[in-house]
């Protein structure tokens, strides 16, 4: 859908998280973004987008939700987390 040839600026900037959004006809307040860098974290929040950070709090602890890693997890029980913290639109 999007990567970095997508858009001029790249991260921490939005832009390819927004595009990525408009490709899907989706507003960013109802887009979750998993990433491990803290520029990915920024743009996702830049973007207006819920950020779930993977790895270690001092590189993605400005995420809404963080994680040590993917194992294990899964979208239903990622978006009850999220959703019974009131972060996102149920």
């Amino acid at each position: 859908i999007s990567d970095g040839y997508s858009v001029t600026r790249s991260k921490p900037a939005p832009d390819l998280f927004l595009h990525a959004a408009q490709q899907l006809g989706l507003e960013p307040a109802y887009c979750v973004v998993v990433e491990d860098a803290g520029s990915g974290v920024e743009a996702a929040l830049a973007a207006g987008m819920w950020a779930v950070g993977l790895g270690p709090v001092e590189r993605v602890g400005a995420a809404h939700l963080v994680l040590p890693s993917l194992e294990g997890v899964h979208w239903s029980n990622l978006h009850k987390q999220l959703a019974g913290n009131r972060l996102i639109p149920c």
